[in-house]
């Protein structure tokens, strides 16, 4: 992390970027009461938010707080329109100066990335390693409430080391103030921040000082391949002192198996030869499927499954599907 970019507040406050943004920020807001209220004068609404983002007078609205469970217990924070176009004219400009910062081996918001990449790439690595029969371990960690655990200090180092110009740090200083602990959950800059914050650390530290080369990283969830469970706890405890020492962050599970077993990540249990929904995902879609044909309620029951099945239909599921009295359609791609 060398090069420090100025001059950015212009490309973000820019006519064309702001318009980009609300388009972006309007998808599927456009019958809530937040879009409607900001359409309504959106040039002159645009140009005003512009003025106060570039100028240093911008500050974030009061946002609406919420718990979800997907599965356990979560706090999303809900920003009003206004900041949330704010937040995309300036994550157009920096996520590409953050993203570069990234090594290829981290998966979560990035474009061209995603979970179905990180699955296949996995996949495609357990096939390879696994051709000459010689045995093969995974070392697979997840950090206990990571977003809340984010020490701001430590990311705005990071921040600072790419960004110099003085509008732009302090447009993120009003989204993301310097003091204090954590990131809100449901903000755009949260996941841009939070991927950079294990992503140019802790990525590095593997692959750069342990020399590791077959890891995988969504966010805070971490597997790396060895060909040993010795020198794959070696690896643990090493990750793990970083961890705690230069970021502030613990693990909450962690585990160190043979791939025979099936390794739990995004979503899936994953062999060379084959991949499988994990049984609290195929127990959670049978319990509100059956509670959506019950209530008789179709609306929410095609929601639901519009997204489960893009998640299914990803893995070797045409029996579940099946027993679920669902229709199969075979995902283009799928590997």
């Amino acid at each position: 992390m060398t090069k420090r970019y100025r001059n950015l507040i212009g490309r973000i406050t820019a006519v064309r970027n702001m318009e980009a943004a609300l388009r972006l920020t309007s998808a599927g807001k456009r019958l809530t009461g937040g879009y409607l209220e900001f359409k309504e004068f959106s040039a002159l609404n645009l140009a005003d938010l512009a003025r106060e983002m570039a100028n240093g007078s911008y500050i974030e609205g009061a946002p609406h707080e919420f718990h979800i469970f997907d599965p356990k217990k979560r706090l999303i924070t809900a920003l009003p329109f206004r900041d949330r176009v704010a937040q995309q004219a300036l994550c157009l400009v920096i996520a590409p100066i953050f993203d570069r910062a990234l090594l290829p081996r981290a998966f979560a918001c990035r474009p061209g990335k995603g979970t179905h990449a990180g699955v296949r790439q996995l996949q495609a690595d357990l096939r390879r390693e696994g051709r000459g029969g010689a045995p093969l371990y995974f070392l697979k960690t997840d950090f206990s409430a990571y977003f809340a655990s984010i020490e701001r200090p430590v990311l705005w180092r990071l921040i600072e080391a790419k960004i110099s110009c003085r509008a732009t740090l302090e447009l993120i200083e009003a989204m993301v103030p310097k003091a204090g602990i954590g990131l809100p959950i449901g903000s755009l800059t949260s996941q841009i921040f939070a991927n950079l914050y294990t992503g140019a650390t802790l990525d590095r530290h593997l692959q750069q000082t342990l020399r590791e080369r077959l890891w995988y990283r969504y966010m805070d969830d971490l597997v790396v391949l060895g060909t040993s469970s010795e020198h794959l706890r070696l690896v643990k405890q090493s990750i793990e002192d970083f961890s705690r020492l230069e970021l502030g962050l613990r693990f909450s599970k962690w585990q160190i198996a043979p791939v025979s077993r099936g390794i739990n990540f995004l979503g899936y249990r994953i062999w060379a030869s084959h991949k499988l929904l994990r049984r609290d995902s195929v127990v959670r879609a049978r319990r509100k499927i059956a509670a959506y044909r019950a209530a008789g309620d179709h609306e929410r029951l095609q929601k639901f499954l519009a997204a489960w099945l893009g998640h299914a239909r990803w893995a070797d599921s045409a029996n579940l599907i099946r027993s679920l009295g669902l229709q199969l359609n075979e995902p283009k791609g799928r590997s």
